[in-house]
C-alpha cells in the first residue's frame, strides 16, 4: 500500500454491517497501514441501534436500544453525523446532508451499508401505525403502551418481528388485548412443528391470531381486512415487511427491483467496483447469496467480508469469494420462552431445536454476543466468524 497519499474510505451506515465493516477494517490494519488510511463513518445519529431488541423497547422490557457509537465503533474512525444523499461514482464522491449544511466527501473506497427500513406498504400505515423497523417507531409504540393509550394492540405481520412484538407485549401487559394478523401462515418459513409450538405459546399468552388474510388499509382506529372485516385498535404496530433506502437508485447505480445495490461475488458494485456493499441494502448473485435473508445473522458476516474485500484492494491482493452460511434461527416468545431451530448453511432446518426457557436463554445470549462481537472486532479482527455458505450454484 502506497502511504504517500492517504486512502479515504467512507462507510455509509453504522448498523450491524457498517460497524462490523469499519471495526474489522481498522482492526486489521497494521500501524504503518493505518497511518495511510482515513476511515469516515456516515450515520444519521450518534448511537448504534440494537434493532434485534426493538420488540423489547415496544413492550417496555427494555428502556433503550441505543448504544453510543463512541462505545462500539473503532476509535480510528471519524463519525460524520448526517445522511448520504447522492453518490457520484465517476467522481468518487458522496454528498452528505448534516445539520450544519451539505458536505461532500471524497473516497477511494466506499462501503455501502445502509441497512433496511420499514415498508409502509399498506395504505394509511404511515399515518396511523407505528413502523417497527426503527427506533422512532418502536419508541412511539412504547410511549402509547406506557401511557395507557394501547389497550387494544394490533400487530400486522407474521414474521419474526411481528411474533416477538406480539408475545412481548402480551406477556408484560396481560391486561392488553393483542391481535396478530398475518397475510400468510405465521412464521411460514419455519417447519410445521416449530410453527405449531410457537402458535400454542402465543395463544397461551392471550394473543389472538388471524392468518391467511391481508390488511388492505389502516384507518385511525381500525384495520380493514381483505375480506371486508374490521379489527378495532388503540395502537397498530406494523411489522410486515422491509424496504431499503433509495440512495443507490437515485445515484444511478445498478439496483434490483427492490432498490438494493447489485454487487458481485466479492461484494463489489457491479458498475462501480470501488463501492463495496454489505447488509440488507445490497443483493449479491444467487450463486453465493440465494439463501441469504435480511437479518442481523447475514449483516454481520457481510460487513466482515466487505472489510476483507477493501483490505485486499489496499494490499494489492485478490479478494475472496463470498461464502456465508447460517447456523440457527431463533425467536423469543416473551421473556420466559423462546425457540431455537438449528439449520443448515442454506437456512434449511436440521432435526434439532431448543424451546421454552432454554430457548429464551440461548436467544438472549445471542443478542448479547452480537454487541460483544462488534466491540471485539476493534482489537481482535476476525474474532467473529460465520459458517461457510452452501456449495455455490453453477
Amino acid at each position: 500500500m502506497d502511504n504517500s497519499k492517504p486512502v479515504d474510505i467512507v462507510v455509509v451506515g453504522a448498523g450491524y454491517a457498517g460497524v462490523m465493516a469499519a471495526n474489522r477494517l481498522l482492526g486489521s490494519l497494521s500501524e504503518a497501514e493505518r497511518s495511510g488510511v482515513r476511515v469516515t463513518v456516515v450515520n444519521p445519529r450518534t448511537e448504534f441501534v440494537e434493532r434485534i431488541r426493538l420488540h423489547q423497547l415496544v413492550a417496555g422490557s427494555r428502556e433503550t436500544v441505543m448504544i453510543p457509537l463512541t462505545g462500539i465503533l473503532h476509535d480510528g474512525a471519524d463519525l460524520l453525523v448526517g445522511s448520504a444523499t447522492m453518490i457520484e461514482a465517476d467522481a468518487r464522491t458522496v454528498a452528505v446532508a448534516t445539520t450544519n449544511g451539505d458536505v461532500t466527501l471524497r473516497y477511494d473506497y466506499l462501503i455501502y451499508a445502509l441497512g433496511s427500513v420499514a415498508a409502509a406498504s399498506v395504505p394509511g400505515a404511515r399515518e396511523h401505525s407505528c413502523l417497527l423497523a426503527d427506533a422512532e417507531g418502536a419508541q412511539l409504540a412504547a410511549t402509547a403502551i406506557r401511557d395507557g393509550r394501547g389497550q387494544r394492540v394490533l400487530v400486522v405481520g407474521g414474521g419474526l418481528t411481528g411474533v416477538e412484538a406480539a408475545s412481548e407485549i402480551a406477556e408484560l401487559h396481560p391486561d392488553i388485548a393483542v391481535t396478530l394478523v398475518s397475510q400468510g401462515p405465521v412464521l411460514g418459513f419455519m417447519r410445521p412443528a416449530a410453527r405449531d409450538s410457537i402458535l400454542r405459546k402465543l395463544r397461551r399468552l392471550g394473543v389472538a391470531v388471524e392468518t391467511g388474510v391481508a390488511v388492505s388499509a389502516i384507518e385511525s382506529d381500525h384495520a380493514l381486512l381483505a375480506d371486508d372485516r374490521k379489527i378495532a385498535f388503540d395502537l397498530c404496530v406494523l411489522a410486515a415487511s422491509f424496504a431499503v433506502p433509495d440512495l443507490a437508485r437515485v445515484s444511478g447505480l445498478a439496483v434490483d427491483e427492490a432498490g438494493r445495490l447489485r454487487v458481485d461475488e466479492y461484494l463489489r458494485a457491479v458498475d462501480a467496483p470501488e463501492i463495496i456493499g454489505a447488509g440488507d441494502s445490497v443483493v449479491a448473485p444467487d450463486s453465493v447469496a440465494r439463501h441469504l435473508r435480511m437479518s442481523c445473522a447475514a449483516a454481520l458476516p457481510l460487513g466482515g467480508h466487505a472489510a476483507g474485500t477493501v483490505l485486499a484492494a489496499l494490499r494489492g491482493e485478490n479478494p475472496k469469494r463470498l461464502s456465508v452460511g447460517f447456523l440457527i434461527q431463533c425467536i423469543s416468545i416473551g421473556r420466559r420462552s423462546g425457540y431455537v431451530q438449528v439449520v443448515r448453511a442454506d437456512d434449511s432446518p436440521r432435526p434439532f431445536h431448543l424451546e421454552g426457557w432454554l430457548g429464551a436463554r440461548v436467544k438472549e445470549s445471542i443478542c448479547t454476543m452480537v454487541v460483544r462481537a462488534l466491540r471485539e472486532e476493534r482489537s481482535k479482527p476476525g474474532s467473529y466468524h460465520a459458517p461457510q455458505g452452501p456449495r455455490a450454484a453453477a
